[in-house]
Protein backbone atom coordinates (compact mmCIF):
# COMPACT_ATOMS: atom_id res chain seq x y z
CA UNK A 1 0.00 0.00 0.00
CA UNK A 2 3.03 2.23 1.05
CA UNK A 3 4.44 1.54 -2.50
CA UNK A 4 0.86 2.48 -4.19
CA UNK A 5 0.93 5.84 -2.41
CA UNK A 6 4.25 6.92 -4.21
CA UNK A 7 1.66 6.47 -7.50
CA UNK A 8 -0.59 8.66 -5.82
CA UNK A 9 2.12 11.49 -5.57
CA UNK A 10 4.16 11.19 -8.79
CA UNK A 11 0.59 11.08 -10.65
CA UNK A 12 -0.19 14.33 -8.43
CA UNK A 13 3.06 16.17 -9.56
CA UNK A 14 2.91 14.45 -13.32
CA UNK A 15 -0.85 16.64 -13.90
CA UNK A 16 0.20 19.72 -11.85
CA UNK A 17 3.40 20.32 -14.40
CA UNK A 18 1.10 18.91 -17.52
CA UNK A 19 -2.11 20.19 -17.42
CA UNK A 20 -1.37 24.24 -16.85
CA UNK A 21 -4.62 25.63 -16.90
CA UNK A 22 -6.51 23.27 -18.70
CA UNK A 23 -8.03 21.87 -15.67
CA UNK A 24 -9.68 24.94 -14.85
CA UNK A 25 -12.93 23.33 -16.83
CA UNK A 26 -13.43 20.52 -14.02
CA UNK A 27 -14.99 21.01 -10.94
CA UNK A 28 -12.97 22.48 -8.24
CA UNK A 29 -12.96 19.20 -5.72
CA UNK A 30 -11.72 17.27 -9.11
CA UNK A 31 -9.51 19.70 -10.09
CA UNK A 32 -7.71 21.04 -6.94
CA UNK A 33 -5.32 18.39 -6.29
CA UNK A 34 -3.93 18.72 -9.80
CA UNK A 35 -4.17 22.45 -9.27
CA UNK A 36 -1.69 22.11 -6.09
CA UNK A 37 0.17 18.89 -7.42
CA UNK A 38 3.48 20.18 -5.85
CA UNK A 39 1.50 18.99 -2.82
CA UNK A 40 3.19 15.37 -3.89
CA UNK A 41 6.12 16.18 -2.52
CA UNK A 42 5.60 16.44 0.89
CA UNK A 43 3.25 13.46 0.59
CA UNK A 44 6.85 11.58 -0.91
CA UNK A 45 8.59 13.20 2.15
CA UNK A 46 6.50 11.89 4.40
CA UNK A 47 6.88 8.47 3.16
CA UNK A 48 10.58 9.24 3.45
CA UNK A 49 10.19 9.40 6.94
CA UNK A 50 8.02 6.35 7.85
CA UNK A 51 10.07 4.15 5.85
CA UNK A 52 13.86 5.50 7.11
CA UNK A 53 12.38 5.26 10.07
CA UNK A 54 10.87 1.93 9.94
CA UNK A 55 14.12 0.07 8.24
CA UNK A 56 16.74 1.89 10.82
CA UNK A 57 15.37 2.66 13.67
CA UNK A 58 16.44 -0.43 15.26
CA UNK A 59 19.72 -0.90 13.61
CA UNK A 60 21.31 2.14 14.90
CA UNK A 61 20.22 1.81 17.98
CA UNK A 62 21.68 -1.77 18.61
CA UNK A 63 24.47 -1.13 16.00
CA UNK A 64 23.58 -2.72 13.52
CA UNK A 65 24.67 -0.55 10.88
CA UNK A 66 27.08 1.74 10.03
CA UNK A 67 26.48 5.26 8.92
CA UNK A 68 28.60 4.64 6.26
CA UNK A 69 26.86 1.83 4.73
CA UNK A 70 23.66 3.41 5.63
CA UNK A 71 24.91 6.29 3.49
CA UNK A 72 26.22 4.30 0.84
CA UNK A 73 22.64 2.20 0.29
CA UNK A 74 20.84 5.84 0.03
CA UNK A 75 23.29 7.00 -2.69
CA UNK A 76 22.91 3.58 -4.71
CA UNK A 77 19.20 4.48 -4.40
CA UNK A 78 18.98 7.69 -5.76
CA UNK A 79 21.71 8.55 -8.13
CA UNK A 80 22.57 5.64 -10.63
CA UNK A 81 19.04 6.70 -12.50
CA UNK A 82 19.19 10.37 -11.61
CA UNK A 83 22.79 10.49 -13.62
CA UNK A 84 21.57 8.55 -16.41
CA UNK A 85 18.75 10.69 -16.78
CA UNK A 86 20.18 13.30 -16.52
CA UNK A 87 23.00 12.70 -19.11
CA UNK A 88 20.49 10.68 -21.22
CA UNK A 89 17.75 13.13 -21.63
CA UNK A 90 19.13 16.34 -20.09
CA UNK A 91 22.74 16.65 -21.61
CA UNK A 92 22.52 14.66 -24.26
CA UNK A 93 19.27 16.59 -26.07
CA UNK A 94 20.80 19.79 -24.47
CA UNK A 95 17.26 20.98 -24.75
CA UNK A 96 15.04 22.90 -23.13
CA UNK A 97 17.41 25.52 -23.63
CA UNK A 98 16.52 26.94 -19.71
CA UNK A 99 17.17 23.62 -18.26
CA UNK A 100 20.49 23.45 -19.40
CA UNK A 101 23.52 24.37 -17.53
CA UNK A 102 25.62 26.87 -18.97
CA UNK A 103 28.70 26.65 -16.83
CA UNK A 104 30.90 23.89 -15.81
CA UNK A 105 30.04 24.58 -12.03
CA UNK A 106 26.76 24.58 -13.07
CA UNK A 107 27.16 20.87 -14.44
CA UNK A 108 29.42 20.09 -11.70
CA UNK A 109 26.38 21.16 -9.40
CA UNK A 110 23.79 18.81 -11.19
CA UNK A 111 25.77 16.20 -11.22
CA UNK A 112 26.48 15.84 -7.52
CA UNK A 113 22.80 16.58 -6.56
CA UNK A 114 23.12 19.72 -5.27
CA UNK A 115 21.03 22.24 -7.36
CA UNK A 116 18.89 23.12 -4.04
CA UNK A 117 22.26 24.92 -2.41
CA UNK A 118 22.24 27.15 -5.36
CA UNK A 119 19.41 29.40 -6.38
CA UNK A 120 20.76 29.78 -9.98
CA UNK A 121 20.66 26.15 -10.62
CA UNK A 122 17.43 25.47 -8.67
CA UNK A 123 15.57 24.24 -11.67
CA UNK A 124 17.47 23.26 -14.36
CA UNK A 125 18.80 19.76 -15.57
CA UNK A 126 15.68 17.31 -14.52
CA UNK A 127 14.08 20.63 -12.95
CA UNK A 128 12.44 18.46 -9.87
CA UNK A 129 16.45 17.41 -9.05
CA UNK A 130 15.88 20.36 -6.33
CA UNK A 131 13.63 18.30 -4.02
CA UNK A 132 16.28 14.75 -4.13
CA UNK A 133 18.63 17.68 -2.97
CA UNK A 134 16.16 17.93 0.16
CA UNK A 135 16.00 14.44 0.23
CA UNK A 136 19.17 13.50 0.57
CA UNK A 137 19.70 16.05 2.86
CA UNK A 138 17.34 14.60 5.25
CA UNK A 139 19.06 10.70 4.65
CA UNK A 140 22.35 12.44 6.26
CA UNK A 141 20.66 13.71 9.36
CA UNK A 142 18.02 11.10 9.75
CA UNK A 143 20.46 8.96 12.05
CA UNK A 144 20.59 11.69 14.38
CA UNK A 145 17.04 12.44 14.31
CA UNK A 146 16.50 8.58 14.79
CA UNK A 147 17.71 9.19 18.41
CA UNK A 148 15.05 11.26 19.28
CA UNK A 149 12.13 9.93 17.60
CA UNK A 150 12.39 6.27 18.15
CA UNK A 151 9.92 4.05 19.58
CA UNK A 152 11.49 3.59 22.99
CA UNK A 153 10.49 7.09 23.75
CA UNK A 154 6.92 8.12 25.47
CA UNK A 155 4.57 9.64 23.32
CA UNK A 156 5.33 13.23 24.85
CA UNK A 157 8.79 13.12 24.28
CA UNK A 158 8.05 12.23 20.72
CA UNK A 159 6.36 15.13 20.58
CA UNK A 160 8.48 17.25 22.30
CA UNK A 161 10.82 16.15 19.97
CA UNK A 162 9.07 16.75 16.34
CA UNK A 163 7.92 20.43 17.33
CA UNK A 164 11.46 21.39 18.70
CA UNK A 165 13.26 20.25 15.56
CA UNK A 166 10.34 21.27 13.36
CA UNK A 167 11.19 24.67 14.88
CA UNK A 168 14.90 24.75 15.03
CA UNK A 169 14.28 23.91 11.05
CA UNK A 170 12.17 26.85 10.50
CA UNK A 171 14.76 29.31 12.71
CA UNK A 172 17.54 28.06 10.76
CA UNK A 173 15.91 28.99 7.39
CA UNK A 174 14.53 32.60 9.29
CA UNK A 175 18.45 33.19 9.89
CA UNK A 176 19.78 32.53 6.22
CA UNK A 177 16.68 34.53 4.89
CA UNK A 178 18.69 37.73 6.61
CA UNK A 179 22.15 37.13 6.33
CA UNK A 180 23.47 39.29 3.90
CA UNK A 181 24.40 37.59 0.46
CA UNK A 182 27.35 39.64 -0.92
CA UNK A 183 26.04 38.51 -4.49
CA UNK A 184 27.61 35.13 -3.69
CA UNK A 185 25.26 32.06 -5.36
CA UNK A 186 24.07 30.44 -1.85
CA UNK A 187 20.86 30.28 -0.29
CA UNK A 188 21.69 33.05 2.15
CA UNK A 189 19.76 36.22 1.90
CA UNK A 190 17.24 34.79 -0.22
CA UNK A 191 13.53 34.96 0.54
CA UNK A 192 12.39 33.30 3.24
CA UNK A 193 9.30 32.14 1.39
CA UNK A 194 11.85 30.97 -1.00
CA UNK A 195 14.27 29.04 0.95
CA UNK A 196 10.53 27.65 2.94
CA UNK A 197 9.47 25.91 -0.17
CA UNK A 198 13.10 24.96 -1.89
CA UNK A 199 15.12 24.13 1.24
CA UNK A 200 15.20 21.25 3.71
CA UNK A 201 14.51 24.25 6.43
CA UNK A 202 11.23 24.33 5.63
CA UNK A 203 10.01 20.74 4.53
CA UNK A 204 11.64 19.33 7.57
CA UNK A 205 8.42 19.12 9.26
CA UNK A 206 7.18 16.54 6.32
CA UNK A 207 9.85 14.06 7.30
CA UNK A 208 9.52 14.77 10.95
CA UNK A 209 5.70 13.67 10.77
CA UNK A 210 6.19 10.55 8.86
CA UNK A 211 9.03 9.53 11.66
CA UNK A 212 6.56 10.20 14.35
CA UNK A 213 3.86 7.91 12.40
CA UNK A 214 6.50 5.70 12.57
CA UNK A 215 7.04 5.70 15.76
CA UNK A 216 3.47 5.15 17.11
CA UNK A 217 3.63 1.85 14.40
CA UNK A 218 6.98 0.96 16.16
CA UNK A 219 5.52 0.76 19.90
CA UNK A 220 4.16 -1.89 21.10
CA UNK A 221 1.81 0.22 23.31
CA UNK A 222 -0.02 2.32 20.74
CA UNK A 223 -0.18 -0.65 17.20
CA UNK A 224 -2.69 -2.44 18.87
CA UNK A 225 -4.80 0.28 19.35
CA UNK A 226 -4.89 1.09 15.52
CA UNK A 227 -4.88 -2.12 13.98
CA UNK A 228 -8.16 -2.16 16.24
CA UNK A 229 -9.37 1.03 14.17
CA UNK A 230 -7.68 0.80 11.07
CA UNK A 231 -10.64 1.84 9.05
CA UNK A 232 -11.41 5.48 11.14
CA UNK A 233 -7.78 6.13 10.76
CA UNK A 234 -7.05 5.68 7.07
CA UNK A 235 -10.06 7.71 6.63
CA UNK A 236 -9.29 10.12 8.81
CA UNK A 237 -5.78 10.73 7.50
CA UNK A 238 -7.57 10.66 4.12
CA UNK A 239 -10.06 13.11 4.89
CA UNK A 240 -7.16 15.58 6.65
CA UNK A 241 -5.42 15.04 3.26
CA UNK A 242 -8.03 15.94 0.63
CA UNK A 243 -9.03 18.42 2.39
CA UNK A 244 -5.43 20.51 3.26
CA UNK A 245 -5.53 20.35 -0.37
CA UNK A 246 -8.73 21.97 -0.87
CA UNK A 247 -7.82 24.82 1.20
CA UNK A 248 -4.45 24.74 -0.25
CA UNK A 249 -5.96 25.12 -3.63
CA UNK A 250 -8.70 27.78 -2.75
CA UNK A 251 -5.94 29.75 -0.27
CA UNK A 252 -3.60 30.61 -3.49
CA UNK A 253 -1.07 31.64 -1.11
CA UNK A 254 3.08 32.85 -2.82
CA UNK A 255 4.81 29.19 -2.36
CA UNK A 256 6.91 28.76 0.71
CA UNK A 257 4.71 31.67 2.62
CA UNK A 258 3.36 30.81 6.18
CA UNK A 259 -0.14 29.29 5.23
CA UNK A 260 1.31 27.81 1.88
CA UNK A 261 3.26 25.90 3.99
CA UNK A 262 1.00 25.03 7.22
CA UNK A 263 -1.33 23.87 4.86
CA UNK A 264 1.14 21.58 2.66
CA UNK A 265 2.08 20.14 6.07
CA UNK A 266 -1.34 19.43 7.04
CA UNK A 267 -1.08 17.33 3.53
CA UNK A 268 2.23 15.83 5.45
CA UNK A 269 0.26 15.24 8.55
CA UNK A 270 -2.80 13.59 6.80
CA UNK A 271 -0.69 11.54 4.92
CA UNK A 272 1.29 10.50 7.41
CA UNK A 273 -1.67 8.95 9.52
CA UNK A 274 -2.91 7.22 6.23
CA UNK A 275 0.28 5.46 5.70
CA UNK A 276 0.12 4.61 9.82
CA UNK A 277 -3.30 3.41 9.11
CA UNK A 278 -2.80 0.80 5.44
CA UNK A 279 0.31 -0.44 7.62
CA UNK A 280 -1.77 -1.19 10.59
CA UNK A 281 -4.34 -3.13 8.53
CA UNK A 282 -2.92 -6.46 7.00
CA UNK A 283 -5.53 -7.99 6.85
CA UNK A 284 -6.25 -5.20 4.02
CA UNK A 285 -10.22 -4.70 5.69
CA UNK A 286 -10.12 -0.87 4.07
CA UNK A 287 -11.45 -0.48 0.79
CA UNK A 288 -8.42 2.17 0.26
CA UNK A 289 -5.56 -0.36 1.26
CA UNK A 290 -6.91 -2.82 -1.24
CA UNK A 291 -6.79 -0.17 -4.00
CA UNK A 292 -2.60 1.19 -3.08
CA UNK A 293 -2.30 -2.60 -2.76
CA UNK A 294 -3.12 -3.46 -6.48
CA UNK A 295 -0.75 -5.29 -8.33
CA UNK A 296 -0.54 -1.78 -11.00
CA UNK A 297 -0.44 0.38 -8.33
CA UNK A 298 2.45 -0.56 -6.38
CA UNK A 299 4.22 -1.41 -10.09
CA UNK A 300 3.30 2.09 -10.53
CA UNK A 301 5.06 2.82 -7.18
CA UNK A 302 8.31 0.99 -8.08
CA UNK A 303 8.75 2.73 -11.52
CA UNK A 304 7.51 6.19 -10.05
CA UNK A 305 11.35 7.64 -9.00
CA UNK A 306 11.67 7.25 -13.24
CA UNK A 307 8.39 8.98 -14.42
CA UNK A 308 9.35 11.59 -11.84
CA UNK A 309 13.14 12.25 -13.06
CA UNK A 310 11.90 12.40 -16.73
CA UNK A 311 8.54 14.32 -16.71
CA UNK A 312 10.28 17.62 -17.57
CA UNK A 313 12.47 15.94 -20.07
CA UNK A 314 13.11 16.96 -23.58
CA UNK A 315 12.18 12.91 -24.56
CA UNK A 316 8.56 13.63 -22.71
CA UNK A 317 8.36 17.61 -24.16
CA UNK A 318 8.51 16.44 -27.36
CA UNK A 319 5.81 13.28 -27.12
CA UNK A 320 3.39 16.14 -25.71
CA UNK A 321 4.22 18.73 -28.15
CA UNK A 322 4.97 17.35 -31.68
CA UNK A 323 3.69 13.41 -31.26
CA UNK A 324 0.09 13.95 -29.60
CA UNK A 325 -0.12 17.21 -30.29
CA UNK A 326 1.32 18.15 -33.90
CA UNK A 327 1.02 14.89 -35.06
CA UNK A 328 -1.94 13.31 -33.85
CA UNK A 329 -3.27 16.65 -33.44
CA UNK A 330 -5.27 16.24 -30.03
CA UNK A 331 -6.63 19.45 -28.99
CA UNK A 332 -8.15 18.88 -25.39
CA UNK A 333 -5.10 19.44 -23.26
CA UNK A 334 -6.50 17.28 -20.63
CA UNK A 335 -6.72 14.32 -22.49
CA UNK A 336 -3.34 15.13 -24.42
CA UNK A 337 -1.64 15.38 -20.84
CA UNK A 338 -3.55 11.95 -20.00
CA UNK A 339 -1.95 10.00 -22.83
CA UNK A 340 1.52 11.95 -22.04
CA UNK A 341 1.08 10.30 -19.02
CA UNK A 342 0.17 6.87 -20.66
CA UNK A 343 2.96 6.90 -22.94
CA UNK A 344 4.96 7.61 -20.28
CA UNK A 345 4.45 4.84 -18.07
CA UNK A 346 6.15 2.23 -19.90
CA UNK A 347 8.81 4.25 -20.43
CA UNK A 348 9.40 4.78 -16.95
CA UNK A 349 8.66 0.95 -16.37
CA UNK A 350 11.48 0.51 -19.18
CA UNK A 351 14.41 2.64 -17.29
CA UNK A 352 13.23 0.57 -14.17
CA UNK A 353 13.83 -2.55 -15.07
CA UNK A 354 17.22 -1.89 -17.92
CA UNK A 355 18.97 0.44 -15.37
CA UNK A 356 17.54 1.51 -12.17
CA UNK A 357 16.89 -1.87 -10.99
CA UNK A 358 20.32 -3.85 -12.73
CA UNK A 359 22.51 -0.80 -11.64
CA UNK A 360 20.83 -1.09 -7.92
CA UNK A 361 21.63 -4.92 -7.80
CA UNK A 362 24.75 -4.58 -8.99
CA UNK A 363 26.07 -1.73 -6.55
CA UNK A 364 24.58 -3.66 -3.84
CA UNK A 365 26.52 -6.57 -4.01
CA UNK A 366 29.95 -4.26 -4.56
CA UNK A 367 28.67 -2.74 -1.34
CA UNK A 368 28.40 -5.81 0.51
CA UNK A 369 32.12 -7.71 -1.19
CA UNK A 370 33.89 -4.54 0.06
CA UNK A 371 32.17 -4.99 3.74
CA UNK A 372 32.96 -8.86 3.30
CA UNK A 373 36.63 -8.33 2.61
CA UNK A 374 36.93 -5.40 5.02
CA UNK A 375 35.65 -7.88 7.62
CA UNK A 376 38.13 -10.64 7.24
CA UNK A 377 40.79 -8.17 6.55
CA UNK A 378 40.03 -6.70 10.34
CA UNK A 379 39.58 -9.97 11.93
Amino acid sequence: ALTGLRTIAAGLVFFYHWFFTHAASLPFVVRAPFDVGYSGVPIFFALSGFLITLRYEADFRHGRVTYRSYIFKRIIRIFPLYLFVLIGFVFAFGRPENMMPTTGRETIILLTLTQALFPSTMLIGTTVGWTLTVEFIYYAIAPLLLKQLGPKLSFTHIGIYFFLYSTIGLLLGWLLSVIPNNNFDTLAGENFFYIMHYSIFGHLPDFLIGMVAASLYLKPESRPWFQQHTRWVIWGGLLIMYGSILLLAQNESPLGSPANRFLAFSIAGGVSILILGTSCDAAQNSLITRFLSLRVMVYLGVTSYALYLIQLTEPIQWLYWLLLGNYLSIENQIWRAVFLYLIAIPLSALLYEFIEKPAHRWLKNIGFLRNTVSAKTNS
